[in-house]
């Protein structure tokens, strides 16, 4: 049942109550393994910024309001068009004596493949518009102008201190005729800093507030550098390199590497275990839950369920490249 509480919520304050931080992070994705016909598909990472090479250091968010974004599904949203004329054009030629218009599917799979690789080149040479947490110097970036703004960080952005961030819990019409719950993120003087508000996209329903705070205590909580990084698969990789986590890990006789034993199919199970919990949990009331900071003693991981490399893999990835033109 709805908590009535969140009604009143304006702020989301910076404290965490809920202290489950797991999210799903396939460790060694399978694009990075077969390209396919995205030829170009490295060429973001060549070009990756410093505050994409940080992950310890920095979360980054996309603007969920960035128009740019919108654009770039024009040529997905006609390639997928255009193969659906191709099926039909096939299922007619069965029934048809008329001569096969070759031209379509030439068409189409030129099509698909110019911007499949052509996406990689907007990656890395389009401004994206996005803000950035750094947990090193306690500081939000922008990688877009902010009028009025006047410090910058280490990268050339504009920056404020992550004590002037406010993160507000919003109701929105998601379609029409039906309300959901948003977070936006905002400089706490928004009127005098307009262009810091930014939507943030958050999985699952909008029905449901607790998306929302699940997202914003992440957040806070990787911000907090008096802690460690949590132990999640999404910092595995990363763990060494944030001195303060890299310290505590030894103390706590973590094992090394624990979340590679783990399949992307037995983290989802574990991140729907924390999403029934978070679902009855009184975000603004409750008592808050200790952090588990050994989860080798909850939970097990089963090397047996890694997912593998499969030709059935390879073929999804194809078709949809081929027919939709996505990398």
């Amino acid at each position: 049942m709805q908590n009535n509480d969140y009604l009143a919520v304006d702020i989301m304050p910076k404290k965490t109550r809920f202290n489950r931080f797991f999210y799903p992070e396939r460790l060694n994705s399978f694009k990075e393994k077969f390209k396919g016909l995205c030829y170009l598909y490295d060429l973001p990472s060549k070009k990756q910024k410093a505050i994409q090479k940080h992950p310890e250091r920095y979360k980054v968010e996309m603007c969920g309001n960035n128009s740019v974004r919108v654009i770039l599904f024009g040529p997905i949203i006609i390639g997928f068009t255009l193969s659906i004329i191709l099926l039909i054009c096939c299922l007619v030629a069965t029934y048809s004596k008329d001569p096969f218009q070759w031209w379509i599917p030439i068409l189409t799979f030129s099509w698909n493949l110019f911007f499949l690789n052509l996406l990689p080149l907007t990656d890395s040479y389009i401004p994206k518009k996005q803000i950035y947490f750094d947990r090193q110097k306690q500081l939000v970036g922008f990688t877009y102008p902010i009028p009025g703004c006047e410090a910058r960080d280490e990268q050339g952005n504009c920056c404020f201190k992550w004590a002037d961030i406010v993160c507000h819990l919003d109701m929105v019409a998601t379609r029409p005729g039906v309300m959901g719950f948003v977070p936006y993120i905002s400089h706490v003087d928004e009127d005098k800093y307009p262009d810091t508000k930014i939507v943030v996209q958050v999985p699952d329903n909008s029905n449901n507030p607790m998306n929302c705070y699940l997202y914003w205590e992440r957040v806070v909580r990787f911000m907090d550098n008096s802690q460690p990084l949590p132990d999640v698969p999404e910092y595995e990789n990363y763990r060494h390199l944030d001195g303060s986590t890299a310290e505590f890990d030894k103390k706590n006789d973590r094992p090394n590497k624990f979340w590679t034993d783990f399949s992307l199919a037995q983290q989802a199970e574990i991140w729907q275990k924390f999403n029934k919990e978070a679902a009855h949990f009184n975000w603004l009331r409750a008592t808050p839950n200790e952090e588990i900071i050994k989860p080798w003693l909850h939970f097990k991981g089963a090397p047996e369920r890694i997912e593998k490399l499969t030709w059935k893999y390879k073929a999804k990835r194809l078709a949809l490249q081929l027919f939709m033109g996505i990398p």
